[in-house]
């Protein structure tokens, strides 16, 4: 009987037939969901669990919406887990429909399933709804008493074991209270992982940036051919940045979508704050950011504000005119308020996510980014050209002396990174240095690359 039940792995294939995977199929390790009614501390957990704090946490209940994906390791064995928001059957709203049924598609993936729930409350109608589905769900489950942060609340855990669903374990996700416990029950109940191949290069990682209400969950979304992520005309719906890991013409690439990037005087406290600061988290270990536009409202001091972000995040950057159907805005003179007001000079791409124009060519254009960011140029190339711009424009002069370009070297990648020596570093003006670094970028097609030049000195 057992070799008629499908794997996780077959139950993940038929759930995203003709769309690619997420990071668990690909690195083949075990997928373990987290799942329970709202504000029962599954992101808490999830937190303790991955040994990071990436889960915006709040006392506010259905802080969570989307999915996140996480890895964690005990006992030699490594596995991924997944928060999800809570699953409250009664919340007729959208939004909360949405929340649960990304909740339930990760039941569905899961080869191991972690119900949490609050072991000062016991059961609550709310968690009896979720006990049912998951007597039919295909994966174990262990039952987590949350909360349970003395004797007393563990004697109380002890009542869960009526649900019928096994083993009830109680922690405090908050504290650390019985985790390693925990983390014994989950390896012993995971199934057997294939070898795994020598650790190979990081896949490049893509993030998706942008002001609130632009539609950066929708182009996710239709990136991946599935509901990925909640979306909702609504703005701050994404709170928690989203990792999910593709494969396009063979290769894997990280995509992660994030929450609205605000400006500081119209960013709020609590979990708006949070969000912010896990979205800039994001684009500073990714490698090309794609900061997505409205084009029914052009590029906003906003939007520029977003690619300085991420200039700031050393991403190379590529910006995205969403929304293409509603409105075509002239595109030379988008590209020449960036050129005017942006660094880097990021090209741009038009698509609409909602009719698919344009998607297509949002992940090789990254590509091109990401290869010119890890790209290295030869010093006789770099010297070639920095002898005909010293002659194009000569260094600015102060008191006699002017300044010389000596000798250019790259020091580094991802992003490039150059030595200047010149004769004296404070001969360089703010204004030389600017022209000279978008020279640069013209001369060996780096638009949208951030490049880090030092300058020294003779000494």
């Amino acid at each position: 009987m057992t070799g008629e039940r499908p794997t996780a792995a077959e139950r993940r294939a038929r759930t995203r037939r003709g769309a690619p995977g997420p990071a668990a199929i690909a690195t083949g390790q075990p997928l373990v969901a987290i799942v329970g009614y709202p504000n029962v501390g599954k992101s808490t957990l999830f937190n303790r669990l991955t040994g990071r704090r990436e889960a915006v946490v709040d006392r506010m209940p259905g802080v969570t919406r989307d999915r996140r994906q996480g890895g964690a390791e005990w006992r030699g064995r490594a596995f991924q887990l997944v928060d999800t928001g809570g699953i409250d059957a009664a919340d007729p709203t959208p939004i909360g429909r949405q929340v649960a049924a990304q909740a339930v598609r990760a039941l569905e993936e899961a080869d191991l399933i972690l119900f949490v729930l609050d072991a000062t409350a016991g059961a609550t109608p709310g968690d009896l709804e979720i006990a049912e589905r998951l007597r039919r769900a295909q994966a174990p489950v262990i039952v987590v008493a949350n909360k349970a942060d003395g004797e007393a609340q563990e004697l109380q855990a002890q009542a869960l074991w009526a649900l019928g669903l096994g083993e009830v374990v109680p922690v405090s996700a908050l504290h650390g209270r019985g985790v390693g416990e925990l983390l014994d029950a989950i390896v012993e109940r995971l199934p057997a992982a294939p070898a795994v191949a020598e650790a190979e290069e990081r896949p490049p990682a893509i993030c998706i940036l942008g002001r609130p209400n632009v539609g950066k969950s929708s182009i996710l979304n239709a990136l991946l051919g599935e509901e990925r992520v909640v979306v909702h005309d609504r703005p701050g719906t994404t709170r928690d940045p989203v990792d999910t890991l593709i494969e396009v013409n063979g290769r894997q690439i990280i995509l992660t979508d994030t929450a609205g990037l605000r400006r500081r005087g119209r960013m709020r406290e609590g979990v708006e704050h949070y969000s912010q600061i896990r979205a800039l988290q994001a684009a500073e270990r990714s490698d090309v950011a794609l900061v997505v536009c409205d084009a029914t409202e052009g590029i906003t001091d906003s939007d520029l504000a977003a690619v300085d972000q991420a200039a700031r995040a050393h991403c190379a950057t590529l910006v995205v005119m969403n929304k293409w159907d509603l409105a075509q805005p002239d595109l030379d003179a988008l590209t020449g308020k960036l050129r005017a007001k942006s660094r880097q000079r990021p090209p741009i791409e038009v698509c609409s996510a909602v009719t698919g124009e344009g998607l297509h060519r949002l992940i090789p254009a990254a590509l091109r980014l990401y290869e010119r960011y890890r790209s290295r140029i030869p010093t006789h190339d770099l010297n070639t050209a920095l002898r005909e711009l010293a002659e194009e424009r000569p260094g600015p002069r102060r008191r006699g002396t002017r300044l010389s370009l000596r000798y250019l070297v790259q020091t580094g990648s991802a992003p490039p990174q150059f030595r200047l020596e010149v004769n004296d570093p404070s001969l360089v003006t703010r204004d030389y240095g600017f022209w000279l670094e978008n020279r640069l970028r013209r001369r060996f097609d780096l638009e949208g690359v951030p490049l880090v030049i030092v300058y020294r000195g003779r000494d």
